[in-house]
């Protein structure tokens, strides 16, 4: 039976209490309350970086490439419930993935930076790779589609202090999956006192009672902790709890629920409700813990060590099976069903680590990280029809686990060579990595045909349902498989002031994988200050990034009854996800994957006319040979014939990995912030962002196996999601007032057009109109350390025009009806409302 669930309202209500009774602490017990942050604070170009430049003691504002820091009064001034979220409002050219992922791609969501998705985007948490997800996805009709990108949702908010987004191609100086840029996470180092908070929200619409507005209750809490030599222990918890939601519409009355009466339609096809579908965010609950520590042993030697634990529990609900459905039994389910795809994941890094500042003149920081993720994929008050009314109910699906085994060297080093007035920076190291991913098989009601055939009396009688669990088919045997790949690398890094205004870098990289052999990358990066006010900077680098294990080696297939195309008899057809080695995939033109390889170019100033105002502009364009992305479903009867000739089962539709395609993206960011002083009125800041890209399809890479067939393996489907799925310009201006106890923050943000395009008619293609959308929280602090927030994100409820008709009518699966795109940028579910409490101690 499937496990009872209990609305979350209650423990959320304990675990407010918990927090806010440890803020209640008695004073002698925590350090003097802090200054209360600025709503208006200074700009942060003067803020000292150690991304994408290793020497010490460089600023925002001097730094060689474009770098955004968003400090955690920044994030928590966002109004966003996640570390995700929050980015996305704080960096012009960061934005959340959007498209359709469906089942397990529920669970987790991913992001672009500069037009690129989540694969192209390296996360380090304290400089230290951040391992990524287990899972991966498949939906064509996604912008994410492919990646399994770090999961920044499972990194406790309440442990960051702030985090650096490199806005640049780094590869040559942190190696795979840093063609876009880097996220790097710095942790809290309070070595005493404290911070929490609790909130609660929820959107104000559902449709047709399915649901729960999406509403979610978190609590965040952090503590310091003080070891011996000035060392501290900063622990941290976030706990999210959230509900579903629901977007689709009811079922449409072009299509029955239930069987025929007498020839007439059964009276509960009008009498019931017809909502029964329900698609929108998962129901979830989140558990984060963490840690980060330092001890000084003496005046040279530190010992280090961070880490993060999770749990997560996401529910997400499968495409409605009516119940005249050949995928239900009646006697089940006598009002067809809704299956329920469950994810629950374990995910853990841990980071250990002893620094030296002065080894014969060399600093250097050896280290060693391990990190793990586990994904189980279940189904839920389902059913494998093809087992009868005697199938399981609930169905184990079997497991993703990936596993990350990180090991570096760093040494850092400054030379006086008597050519310059500043000494030659020099940084190297090594690095050691091995990667894991397995596939491990799920219970056999999951996947099994069992052969059953409904029986006499029947409306479908002597028709065989499908098998496998419906919507999320088990892992087979075939499909379990456990794979392993190492890599080492080396790189170098130099950096020189060659006069008070001029600052040039170079860095190289050189990395051998066990699977594919040698790659190497570099980087020149130079800036030139003409006044204390104004500064140019450039950079040109190439890049790489290695197939992930995924890629290569994720398999899954879900069966299915059909006509066969050559045949015109019922057969069976295998809709299968394969892998380069299969030789499906290969009589299709599947070949072993090679590295993506980039060229990044750079080009901006950063300007501060006034004391007020900072300005920086960089544009730049990253070209992609042998971009890894997944072939649309290859079917019909030109694919049936070319598998038939290899002497294959022709009642497929199979997709695969591949190096498809060469892209060039270009693009321009913006970032401008001016502070204004009111006087007895308060102070102001203005903050605007703007991203304007543009991504094309330089060359299509069709394999000879399908020359002639007028098959391609991208369709209009898979090259809009690179093209036209996504707003070409986003555009917000922020603005903070603070006056005494009172701040409001006020943010406008304009999406331009998107279209998801659909595989087979311009007709079906789903369009979002452009749309100013309005976000507004005001807050007051009770006392120097307790500040409460209410706020709204899309306060006027603002929502993308629904769909046609045809989009409507062509859209997956006909019980979807959803009622809005998943292509768009904004408003699925409207206006969103929270409230919040924050306390520090």
């Amino acid at each position: 039976m499937s496990r009872p669930y209990t609305r979350f309202r209650p423990r959320f209500s304990l675990l407010t209490a918990g927090i806010l009774g440890l803020c209640a602490q008695p004073a002698a017990h925590a350090e003097e309350n802090p200054s209360r942050p600025s709503a208006a604070s200074d700009t942060a170009l003067q803020t000292v970086v150690v991304t994408g430049a290793r020497d010490s003691g460089r600023t925002v504002a001097k730094s060689l490439a474009p770098i955004d820091v968003i400090s955690a009064d920044d994030l928590a001034r966002s109004g966003k419930q996640n570390l995700r979220d929050a980015l996305a409002a704080s960096v012009p050219s960061y934005t959340n993935a959007a498209g359709f992922t469906g089942g397990t791609g529920l669970s987790v969501k991913s992001a672009t930076l500069r037009g690129l998705g989540g694969n192209h985007v390296l996360v380090l948490v304290n400089g230290k790779r951040r391992h990524n997800t287990s899972l991966i996805f498949v939906q064509t009709a996604a912008t994410s589609s492919g990646q399994s990108p770090a999961d920044l949702d499972l990194i406790p908010i309440a442990a960051v202090d702030h985090v650096e987004v490199l806005r640049d191609g780094a590869a040559a100086q942190y190696g795979s999956d840093a063609i876009a840029g880097v996220i790097n996470i710095i942790l809290k180092t309070n070595r005493s006192g404290g911070s929490g908070s609790a909130l609660y929200g929820q959107y104000a619409n559902r449709v047709g009672g399915k649901g729960n507005f999406g509403a979610r209750g978190q609590g965040q809490i952090n503590q310091g902790f003080e070891l011996p030599n000035d060392g501290f222990f900063s622990l941290s918890a976030d706990i999210g709890l959230q509900e579903s939601s629901n977007v689709a519409g009811a079922v449409p009355d072009r299509t029955s629920i239930y069987f025929r009466q007498n020839g007439q339609p059964d009276p509960r096809e009008t009498s019931e409700s017809r909502y029964r579908q329900q698609l929108g965010q998962p129901r979830s609950q989140t558990y984060n813990f963490g840690y980060n520590a330092e001890l000084p042993l003496n005046q040279d030697y530190t010992l280090y060590s961070f880490s993060t634990l999770s749990h997560r529990n996401s529910t997400s609900w499968g495409t409605y099976r009516t119940a005249n459905s050949p995928q239900n039994i009646v006697s089940v389910y006598p009002d067809g069903f809704s299956p329920r795809f469950v994810v629950e994941e374990d995910d853990f890094q841990s980071v250990f680590g002893v620094r030296n500042d002065d080894l014969l003149g060399w600093a250097w920081d050896l280290s060693s990280s391990y990190g793990y993720n586990n994904a189980n994929t279940r189904n839920e008050r389902s059913l494998n029809p093809s087992l009868g009314p005697n199938s399981p109910q609930d169905m184990d699906g079997g497991n993703l686990i990936a596993s990350q085994w990180t090991n570096n060297l760093d040494l850092t080093r400054a030379f006086d060579t008597g050519l310059f007035a500043k000494p030659l920076n020099v940084s190297t190291g090594l690095e050691f990595r091995r990667d894991g991913f397995e596939i491990q098989a799920g219970e056999y009601a999951s996947y099994a045909d069992g052969g059953y055939v409904f029986p006499a009396g029947s409306p479908l009688a002597g028709q065989r349902p499908n098998p496998g669990a419906p919507g999320l088919v088990g892992f087979t045997p075939a499909d379990a498989h456990n794979y392993s790949r190492t890599n080492t690398a080396g790189y170098v890094d130099f950096s020189q002031s060659l006069t008070d205004q001029w600052d040039v870098s170079l860095a190289g990289r050189f990395e051998h994988y066990s699977d594919f052999g040698d790659t190497g990358s570099g980087k020149f990066s130079t800036r030139y200050a003409f006044t204390p006010q104004f500064a140019v900077r450039g950079t040109v680098s190439n890049g790489f990034r290695a197939p992930s294990l995924q890629q290569q080696f994720y398999s899954s297939s879900l069966t299915a009854w059909r006509t066969s195309p050559i045949t015109g008899q019922l057969e069976q057809a295998t809709t299968r996800y394969v892998t380069v080695n299969d030789a499906a995939g290969q009589a299709l033109g599947a070949k072993e994957l090679k590295p993506e390889r980039s060229m990044n170019y750079s080009l901006g100033f950063v300007a501060t006319p006034t004391e007020n105002l900072d300005i920086t502009v960089d544009m730049y364009q990253i070209d992609i040979k042998d971009r890894i992305l997944q072939t649309s479903n290859l079917q019909g009867t030109a694919v049936s014939n070319v598998l038939a000739a290899q002497g294959l089962n022709p009642n497929q539709i199979v997709s695969y990995f591949g190096n498809l395609a060469d892209t060039r993206t270009r693009g321009i960011d913006l970032v401008a912030d001016y502070r204004y002083d009111l006087g007895r009125y308060g102070k102001t800041k203005w903050t605007l962002l703007s991203n304007q890209s543009l991504q094309t399809i330089e060359k299509i890479k069709e394999p000879a196996a399908l020359a002639g067939t007028g098959v391609s393996v991208m369709g209009r489907d898979r090259q809009g999601n690179l093209t036209s799925a996504y707003p070409k310009n986003t555009t917000s201006l922020n603005v903070a007032w603070q006056l005494g106890d009172f701040e409001v923050n006020l943010k406008e943000t304009r999406y331009s057009k998107v279209t998801g395009r659909n595989q087979i008619s311009a007709s079906r293609d789903e369009v979002i109109r452009p749309a100013f959308i309005t976000d507004l929280s005001l807050g007051y602090w009770l006392s120097d350390a307790v500040k409460v927030t209410v706020g709204g994100e899309n306060i006027f409820d603002r929502r993308p025009q629904q769909l046609n008709d045809e989009a409507k009518r062509f859209y997956f699966f006909p019980t979807d009806n959803p009622t809005y795109s998943w292509y768009s940028p904004y408003g699925l579910e409207g206006a969103y409302y929270f409230a919040k409490v924050d306390v520090s101690w």
